[in-house]
């Protein structure tokens, strides 16, 4: 099997390369209830912003942050804490200029937008953006209510399939999502569809599933 450089090397005269970033999701928490920990998140993400525009990267997709595991009572703090954080990053989009995307998440508890209302919520007051989490949005029942909620505010898609149960990002086609349906509603939207694979042949496959489906 060729390696990513291979397949690069190969066609890159026929390529025309974009870029957007995803932000560190490891020891990260934008939703931290202790404010050391929440404005160390945040210098990460100014760091990671200042990158992007030094490189002439428009685009950053940012995860909405978890609560505490350890105390569930804390719930409510963190989003509040998440919801201050939400406005930091709205004000390091506009000074830095770079678009700030965030993303709804799947089905673990612990995590913070994982249905439309919360995510609206959290960006309240904000001209911040959403990444729509195609695979995401499967495994907690919230496609039709991002769609309607969030149409005239996503700025980045990631696409991958599941069978609703667990974030498995599997090939397009291989799960249940009705793809079909979603991308026929998703036909005014202008930007990069992201497909989140776990292997080169996944991604190939996946692509040409896509680019049947905008045809």
């Amino acid at each position: 099997m060729q390696s990513i450089r291979d397949v690069f090397l190969e066609h890159a005269d026929s390529f025309e390369m974009t870029y957007s970033l995803h932000s560190s999701i490891a020891d990260t928490n934008i939703a931290a209830v202790n404010d050391r920990m929440r404005e160390a998140s945040l210098a990460e993400l100014s760091s990671e912003m200042d990158a992007c525009r030094r490189m002439g990267i428009g685009l950053i997709t940012v995860h909405p942050g978890i609560y505490n595991l350890v105390c569930g009572a804390l719930r409510e703090r963190s989003i509040e804490c998440a919801k201050a954080s939400m406005k930091e990053l709205d004000r390091m989009s506009s000074d830095m200029g770079v678009t700030v995307a965030i993303e709804n998440m799947p089905n673990p508890p612990f995590m913070l937008g994982r249905t439309a209302d919360e995510l609206e919520h959290l960006l309240e007051g904000t001209d911040l953006g959403v990444c729509f989490d195609i695979g995401h949005a499967n495994t907690t029942g919230q496609t039709e209510r991002m769609l309607e909620t969030f149409s005239d505010r996503m700025v980045n898609v990631h696409i991958h399939d599941n069978m609703g149960d667990t974030d498995a990002h599997m090939t397009m086609g291989e799960g249940m999502i009705d793809f079909k349906s979603i991308i026929r509603r998703l036909s005014g939207y202008g930007g990069r569809y992201i497909i989140e694979s776990r292997s080169l042949e996944s991604a190939r496959v996946s692509k040409g599933f896509l680019e049947e489906l905008l045809v």
